[in-house]
């Protein structure tokens, strides 16, 4: 990983961009965009790993129909938890090789090609984004050789810890990689950490007090573990981005305010704490080097009113009455 600011020799490997859904022109000319900048973003942010490219029209088609090497029964679809998934860097084997390959959808990338339309800084940003995901997927790989896409986690508690880490981890590193490209992306991390702050415990207790009625085991954990991974993933978006700017949030006024007495100020200071951590220790991390970040996870769950339970070997949960999920009368 170089520095940021720091141009190294261009790092892509030689790879192919198809494109669908578009005229062929505009296709040829997007395609040769992306390319290019694909290749000056890769002397700044290590592009090794890459597979190749896809550009279409229709996103949701292309994630469905990406041929990622292996045999699986998971379908790729696009995220719509905290944003509109536009792009994705998915993993994929190639001759038993993992490397990771980029889905871009055109509506939002097409911009590339005009240097002055309104939206090429932002489509600028997304593909860095994307770009940064790459490297951080290949330092991955490396650091723990033959577990991407081979992990298989023994039981809910372990893959909501591990699985809210990794996506946490991922989010901050891609973001303070990504921090200098295109558009200033503060803002929107800013207000969608902001609404998370606002709405997650509401809507969490809300979904508690029908769990009381309704007693579906399967679909509160799906809701509670969802509310709550995203609150802490909202909040390592920003974070990335800040550390990228070195920037606290103590520069950002709104976000100050927001924490004044929220239960979640002292949960933002330990993952701030942790994911540096983790960032100082870049691509030389140890075994146990994001097992805090899994800890933080599952404490602001339990924040939430929902604690795992372990007996006898079984893991289970249990969320206590309080006062605020009680159902109505």
């Amino acid at each position: 990983m170089n520095e940021p600011g720091e141009a190294s020799p261009v790092s892509a490997p030689n790879f192919f961009i198809s494109v669908s859904g578009m005229e062929e022109n505009a296709g040829r000319t997007l395609a040769e965009t992306v390319g290019a900048y694909i290749r000056e973003i890769s002397r700044y942010v290590n592009m090794t790993a890459l597979d190749g490219v896809t550009i279409a029209v229709d996103y949701v088609e292309a994630l469905a129909g990406l041929d990622r090497g292996y045999e699986t029964s998971y379908r790729l679809t696009p995220s719509s938890e905290l944003v509109q998934g536009v792009a994705m860097a998915p993993l994929v084997r190639r001759d038993g090789v993992i490397k990771s390959h980029l889905v871009l959808n055109a509506n939002f990338i097409y911009a590339l090609a005009e240097p002055e339309h309104q939206d090429f800084a932002q489509a600028l940003y997304l593909l860095a984004h994307e770009c940064a995901h790459v490297e951080l997927n290949m330092a991955t790989d490396r650091a723990y050789p033959n577990t991407l896409l081979q992990t298989a986690y023994e039981d809910a508690y372990e893959a909501y810890r591990h699985g809210t880490a990794h996506v946490c981890w991922d989010e901050y590193g891609a973001c303070r990689i990504s921090t200098n490209f295109g558009r200033d992306p503060l803002s929107d991390y800013a207000e969608v950490f902001i609404h998370h702050l606002n709405e997650t415990q509401a809507r969490a207790n809300e979904a508690i007090r029908a769990y009381r009625t309704h007693h579906d085991h399967d679909r509160i954990f799906s809701e509670m573990t969802t509310y709550y991974c995203n609150l802490t993933k909202a909040a390592c978006y920003l974070l990335g981005h800040l550390d990228g700017k070195d920037m606290s949030v103590s520069d950002v006024p709104e976000i100050t305010v927001a924490l004044n007495d929220h239960w979640f100020k002292p949960y933002l200071e330990q993952l701030t704490s942790e994911l540096r951590c983790i960032w100082s220790k870049y691509g030389e991390w140890e075994k146990d080097s994001f097992e805090a970040l899994g800890d933080i996870a599952v404490d602001v769950l339990g924040e939430g009113g929902m604690y795992f339970t372990f007996d006898h070997g079984q893991v289970g949960f249990r969320i206590p009455y309080s006062a605020n999920t009680m159902p109505a009368d």
